[in-house]
């Protein structure tokens, strides 16, 4: 008997020393974080001990802990749909693998233009517990108390740190009264303070707490905008406008084209098996995650949210997150994004253009939009194709990338197995099929934001189910382009089903489509070829106030069934002549099972031009075809 105890409990011994060295944990209150200004030095040296000493979890002592710039490491990083440049950042994991960061439940605020996380070359790492924000949102908000229809002006009261110059309004991104200031003296950090000029501007709702009924009314030109101090904080602006923001509204400016994405949150490159939990981004100076040439990563209440009490209007000023050439699976689930300056989540790979045939087996391709420079496209061992830049169609079979030689950021030489020549042309794309994601999006709620809910195009298997959509522009755009951004990836196994969708598209921008599914051709009229296959947008509740419900071009095997259309009287129809159903340059659609529940109590109509074949429409359904279009 005491050789049995003695066995099982040297067993228990055994056990519990492998758990506890498994998890060595650093625990940042024996560091003295509690005490710190600056949590940012001692972060960085923390991580730097875990690393030297192998220990797999950062804890944090649940508190406050702000993060400033001037000690922060920093690292060039060229960030697809984001502003590149030096990034400065706390949490530098890069080549971190089976390590976890918890925050106690901590708010982490930050100062200036920082990414908080950096996540390159590293595996099984994980975020959890833990709120995001910053002192000084990237944004200025004014809130509309006066305006002169004959002079085209308006007067806007504004907290947020700004500066008047030149007749030029700025956000300015740091207040005065930061501990380095206060410690080293204005001259020590004064470069830190960074200023943006005004622009890309947008008015809000505080009634609703979400964008105007019909923005699009109240657009402001990019330039010629003249600002006046009439007395502090408040500011006179004068534009060249169709019509004058109603007094109560709120002017939301994030900052002049190409220098307002700057400090995502979360920055996710060459990365995989990654889980972010329990994680509150309540702001941030571009989208909340970025994720780029990764695999494998899942989001379970990642949250972008306001904070509660802050008065703010505005979380993040890009999209909530972003996928850009990620394969695996992407999981977003139990999460909520709301009052984003973008859309909710965006999974795509992206063309490079042609810019020169050099010779049969060697193109030179280019980034187009300044955005994606110097984004990994692809490696060696790559699969390829070549796509028509008119109709958006496969030219090749699969091709290998033998070699990739960068030149600099906007161009690249290729090298394929087979030869390509009689196949490209200079302004075709080049696909990577290698590098798309799966996903499951399920039991999210997305509300309030400017664009769109949900962007997705990939041929991988994507569920996307029981999620509340509410948003300015389409619940749901997939799409491809060679002529703008360059987004990548025909649907090929879409199911949307069991998801609730309210008053979508109320920002006049358009006509927009709760589903909206257009590939962008460049000849808008003379297009050919299938682009998506087998999507199913089944077990709907769509509630809508305007007409449009689902603009379908360029798919066979659409699937259209059992959908509850409710018509509501929340906002006049901006676009109330569009058909509900428009089918173009489809085949094998089918459409059946569908409710519509109008104000009037009148069929929902539908439209099916004459390229699309073998469109299947029950006769039972509350909609009736109204013509056949081209």
């Amino acid at each position: 008997m005491n050789k049995t105890l003695y066995l099982k409990l040297f067993t228990l011994f055994v056990f519990v020393s492998f758990q506890l060295n498994a998890q060595k944990v650093l625990n940042l209150a024996d560091m003295g974080i509690q005490n710190e200004k600056d949590a940012t030095p001692i972060v960085v040296e923390a991580l730097k001990k875990c690393k030297n000493e192998g220990i797999s979890k950062l804890l944090f002592p649940k508190g406050t802990y702000h993060f400033y710039p001037t000690f922060a490491p920093e690292r060039y990083c060229e960030i697809t749909n984001n502003d590149n440049g030096l990034k400065r950042t706390s949490f530098p994991l890069i080549d971190f693998h089976n390590f976890s960061v918890d925050g106690g439940g901590s708010d982490f605020i930050y100062h200036g233009k920082m990414i908080p996380f950096i996540i390159e070359d590293s595996s099984n790492v994980s975020i959890t517990n833990l709120n995001v924000d910053w002192e000084v949102p990237f944004v200025i908000e004014g809130l509309v108390v006066q305006k002169d229809e004959s002079n085209k002006t308006f007067d806007i009261k504004i907290e947020t740190p700004y500066i008047v110059k030149h007749g030029h309004l700025y956000i300015t991104l740091e207040r005065e009264d930061s501990p380095y200031e206060r410690k080293y003296g204005k001259r020590f950090a004064f470069w830190e303070h960074y200023n943006l000029e005004v622009g890309q501007n947008i008015f809000w709702d505080p009634k609703t707490m979400a964008p105007l009924y019909n923005t699009r009314q109240y657009n402001m030109p990019e330039k010629g905008i003249y600002a006046e101090e009439l007395e502090k904080g408040l500011i006179r602006i004068t534009a060249k406008m169709n019509k004058l923001p109603p007094i109560g509204s709120v002017m939301v400016s994030k900052g002049e084209y190409l220098q307002n994405r700057t400090s995502p949150a979360f920055r996710v490159f060459k990365s995989k098996e990654l889980e972010f939990n329990n994680i509150n981004v309540y702001h941030a100076g571009a989208m909340g995650l970025i994720a780029e040439r990764s695999e494998d990563i899942t989001l379970d209440s990642f949250n972008v949210v306001l904070r509660e009490g802050s008065g703010r209007m505005v979380t993040t000023t890009a999209d909530a997150t972003h996928f850009c050439n990620v394969k695996g699976t992407v999981t977003i689930k139990n999460s909520t994004f709301e009052n984003m300056l973008d859309d909710a989540t965006n999974i795509h790979g992206t063309y490079v253009r042609v810019n020169k045939i050099i010779d049969d087996y060697t193109l030179a391709v280019e980034t187009y939009h300044p955005h994606q420079n110097g984004y990994l496209f692809g490696e060696e061992g790559d699969m390829v194709q070549i796509i028509d830049q008119k109709n958006l169609q496969p030219m090749t079979e699969p091709l290998v990338l033998k070699k990739v030689e960068r030149v600099n950021e906007k161009i690249s030489y290729i090298t394929f197995d087979k030869p390509v020549n009689g196949k490209v042309e200079v302004y075709d794309g080049v696909e990577n099929i290698s590098w798309h994601a799966s996903a499951v999006i399920e039991n999210n709620v997305v509300r309030n934001n400017r664009a769109r809910s949900l962007l997705i195009s990939t041929p991988r298997k994507v569920v996307v189910r029981n999620n509340y959509l509410s948003s300015q522009m389409a619940s749901f755009r997939l799409t491809g382009d060679l002529g703008l951004w360059n987004e990548s990836g025909p649907n090929e196994g879409l199911l949307i089903e069991n998801n609730t969708i309210v008053d979508a598209v109320y920002g006049g921008n358009g006509p927009q489509s709760v589903f909206l599914i257009d590939p962008q051709y460049v000849d808008k009229k003379n297009f050919e070829g299938i682009y998506s296959r087998n999507i199913v947008i089944r077990n709907n509740i769509i509630k809508t106030f305007d007409s449009s419900i689902i603009k379908a071009m360029s798919v066979e095997g659409l699937v259209f069934e059992n959908n509850q259309i409710i018509q509501t009287n929340t906002y006049k129809p901006i676009f109330p002549d569009i058909k509900n159903i428009r089918i173009i340059n489809c085949k094998d659609a089918v459409i059946k099972g569908n409710t519509y529940k109008s104000l009037d109590k009148s069929k929902g109509t539908i439209t099916i031009d004459d390229k699309s074949t073998n469109v299947e429409v029950s006769k039972k359904d509350d909609f009736k075809i109204t013509a056949n279009t081209n």
